[in-house]
């Protein structure tokens, strides 16, 4: 073989590799999009992000990011009970208006599902067939070995606030309490 095919040979095998290469994690300093996050999950006060498809750390940097890697966003692990109310059916990430994707492994399509793999890891995919049969973790809980599927958890920036009759109430009721003790009649101290 020439040096000329060798050197074509070598270039095809760069450019056909290349392509299937992992991607380079988002920067931290660029916030995650809230179109990318379920936001208060089922009105739990909530928000959920699907990170990626193998545990944190679990097979060397670059793979999963802890969640302190987006802390400054308020990204955590989940506590025993938040855990309990995460959303454990794949589906639920599927964006309004789109039909539930197959539960496959390798999923990349950002148009029909909110997952951010990008943001955490050297993924641009989810093993939505992992999801779907429960194979999940935020590192502390679920399964924290053999390539689960990685969520994380944070206080709803979107949590409910009272409705306007809810304030005019609480008003209302402060008000009264003004005026009951405003009504009381005191009782004069004369010194003879």
């Amino acid at each position: 073989m020439t040096r000329s095919m060798r050197a074509a040979a070598a270039l095809l095998a760069t450019t056909t590799f290349a392509g299937t290469a992992n991607a380079a994690i988002i920067d931290a300093s660029i916030v995650i999009p809230d179109s990318e996050v379920l936001i208060n999950f089922n009105n739990t006060g909530l928000d959920w992000v699907y990170v990626g498809p193998v545990a944190p750390n679990e097979f060397g940097q670059g793979e999963v990011a802890s969640p302190s890697f987006r802390a400054s966003e308020g990204w955590r692990a989940a506590t025993a009970a938040e855990w309990s109310l995460r959303p454990t059916d794949y589906r639920a990430f599927t964006r309004p208006g789109f039909a539930a994707p197959a539960a496959v492994a390798g999923f990349s399509d950002h148009s029909s599902y909110r997952f951010a793999s990008e943001y955490w890891s050297n993924f641009t995919h989810v093993d939505l067939n992992d999801y779907a049969v429960g194979r999940v973790t935020d590192g502390v809980n679920g399964l924290v070995s053999g390539a689960p599927e990685t969520i994380y958890v944070r206080g709803s920036l979107n949590a409910a606030v009272p409705e306007p009759a809810t304030w005019a109430m609480m008003i209302g009721g402060f008000g009264l309490l003004g005026a009951s003790a405003r009504r009381r009649t005191s009782t004069a101290v004369t010194f003879a």
